[in-house]
């Protein structure tokens, strides 16, 4: 039995598989056990192992490696998570590593050495995440003795990247940079991923995974609203005093995956100060009263929607020992459109510019990293070079001085870097797809990179439209809140079963009007799925009503019928 799957009774009590895991030995004990698996003294694999090693992609001088991953008890693999190793696809001899970047944020030295250890240990590359944080793939069992001690030596770290634990607290990759933001909150986000991360085992034991996302942004390009807690910049007048202040206003409960949620707000304003003891509140009441029986249960956002946004505030209340200050005009942001802060813009400070680099499909080479990082220790002013990772799976250059830009700009463009391509790639996102995800239906990397260049060729746009390529229905590549989502399903196509055609969803987006994306067309095979995106944009740049209709309006006007009448091409007939 799979250990996402199923009961055991321990003590007299039911519990999910990895709850009895956990119960046997917290996930930050793994520590120590991965530096031994790493160097432990182990038989050679079997010839068939060996020659199913090899056929994965594995290399010759790995098969050591190989035969110390093969020894490593089930359990393990479970509690390695807490410190961001997955078993890779097939499971025979690597892993992905996630590193942790609170906001994204890196500096230029550790972005050289993230791309050091991809050059040394994952083949080359990196994927940026949803989540502001590095995926590394290829990865070998013996490898980590090296790349974890590395990650610490330059402030980085591979802890509650995974597992049920705190995960990567995000935020708007623009904080502290623009003058239309509502708060700064880089001091809060510092603050709460310390107190996690600090915290060991007050926070290692949660029913699964917790997700933070705080940040001032005026776009809330955050998406507190599918965060297990989001906090989002407001400014209200202070109904005692009648004096204008900003503040934080709190939602709760969000989540994708295969059951969506949008959180609802504890309609409260919340100070600065009070911020870290809210978190903290909110994570207590999820790892003491959340649902540990069935996995597919054990996310925060089924509790709050079993209590209700007001009981959970009264418990959140007796939880940190004070009283919030209700609000009823605080209940989410207004305004949320699909943006990623892309191109080049003013910062706050003045004489002082951010780069927006959109990375094709989120996979960024480590000639290229270091290539970025070489130019942030160069243009960016003295002391102040800066890299930031999106939530679009782009990057930032920050506090570059105007008198550099043009400089900078031409450096990216002969890099192959160009912060001025299409919006399609800087809206256009992938989750990791069957190459080496374990939940994956479809293969997505490679499909989103043909799909990028049909659209860049044959299909312009002047707006932002945010497409998801994601590869099953876990949502990693968020299809629920994109414009265009595109979800991995398996059809019989010409009397053959088939693995890589997609469900095509439309019109998800956050905001004062929160909708998860609407099933449309269920099967579409992956090669022509191009085709049926560019029918439709082409509508809707032919029926919009005027220049600023966006996309998600022009969806809204129109019936399911007409847009799947603009979606379905001919080849698409013979689709079972």
């Amino acid at each position: 039995m799979s250990a996402e799957t199923g009961t055991v009774e321990v003590g007299g009590k039911k519990l999910n598989k990895v709850e009895a895991i956990k119960v046997t030995k917290d996930g930050l004990e793994v520590w120590d056990d991965i530096f031994r698996f790493a160097t432990a003294d182990v038989p050679p694999l079997p010839e068939d192992k060996a020659a199913a090693f090899l056929a994965s992609g594995g290399r010759p001088d790995e098969l050591v490696a190989a035969a110390r991953q093969a020894v490593i008890p089930e359990d393990e693999f479970v509690r390695m998570r807490w410190f961001g190793m997955y078993q890779q696809l097939p499971n025979n001899g690597h892993f992905m590593v996630r590193i942790r970047i609170p906001n994204g944020f890196l500096t230029p030295a550790q972005l050289h050495e993230v791309a050091a250890i991809t050059r040394d240990h994952s083949r080359g590359f990196a994927d940026i995440t949803t989540r502001q944080c590095f995926q590394l793939h290829w990865n070998t069992i013996t490898a980590f003795a090296d790349i974890l001690p590395r990650l610490e030596k330059v402030g980085l770290a591979s802890k509650f990247a995974c597992g049920d634990t705190p995960r990567n607290v995000v935020g708007c990759p623009m904080t502290g940079l623009l003058a239309a933001e509502i708060v700064d909150a880089t001091p809060a986000v510092e603050k709460i991923n310390k107190m996690f991360l600090d915290g060991n085992k007050e926070f290692s034991n949660f029913p699964r995974k917790f997700k933070t996302s705080l940040a001032g942004c005026h776009l809330h390009c955050h998406q507190p609203q599918i965060n297990d807690i989001g906090a989002f910049g407001v400014v209200r007048t202070n109904p005692a005093t009648g004096v204008k202040e900003s503040g934080y206003g709190i939602i709760v409960g969000g989540g994708l995956s295969t059951t969506p949620h949008f959180g609802q707000s504890l309609r409260v304003f919340v100070t600065e100060e009070q911020l870290p003891a809210v978190a903290r509140g909110v994570a207590h009441i999820f790892r003491d009263h959340g649902y540990r029986e069935k996995r597919n249960r054990a996310r925060l956002k089924f509790l709050v929607a079993d209590w209700g946004w007001e009981k959970f505030r009264t418990v959140l209340e007796e939880t940190i020992g004070f009283t919030l200050e209700h609000d009823d005009s605080i209940t989410g942001p207004v305004h949320a459109p699909h943006t990623d802060h892309m191109g080049t813009g003013p910062q706050k400070q003045p004489g002082l510019n951010y780069v927006g680099i959109p990375i094709e499909r989120g996979r960024i080479l480590s000639e290229q990293m270091d290539l970025v990082a070489t130019l942030a220790e160069q243009y960016a002013a003295p002391g102040k070079g800066q890299i930031r990772l999106s939530n679009k799976q782009n990057l930032i250059l920050a506090n570059i001085p105007t008198e550099n830009l043009d400089a900078l700009v031409k450096a990216l463009t002969d890099g192959g870097l160009t912060p001025h391509a299409s919006l399609w790639r800087s809206t256009l996102i992938s989750c990791t797809g069957t190459q080496f995800c374990n939940l994956a239906i479809v293969e997505t990397k490679q499909r989103a990179q043909r799909i990028l260049k049909f659209l860049e060729e044959e299909c312009e746009i002047d707006s932002p439209i945010f497409l998801s390529v994601t590869g099953c229905p876990n949502s990693c590549a968020q299809y629920q809140i994109a414009d265009i989502g595109l979800m991995g399903v398996v059809c019989n196509f010409r009397g053959v079963r088939r693995t890589n055609p997609y469900q095509i969803l439309l019109g998800g987006a956050l905001g004062a009007d929160p909708k998860f994306a609407t099933l449309t067309v269920k099967k579409v095979p992956a090669e022509f799925i191009q085709k049926s995106i560019k029918q439709l944009v082409d509508a809707y740049k032919a029926e919009r009503l005027d220049g600023d209709e966006t996309f998600r309006q022009f969806l809204g006007r129109h019936t399911p019928a007409q847009l799947t009448t603009w979606l379905t091409i001919p080849e698409m007939a013979e689709v079972k």
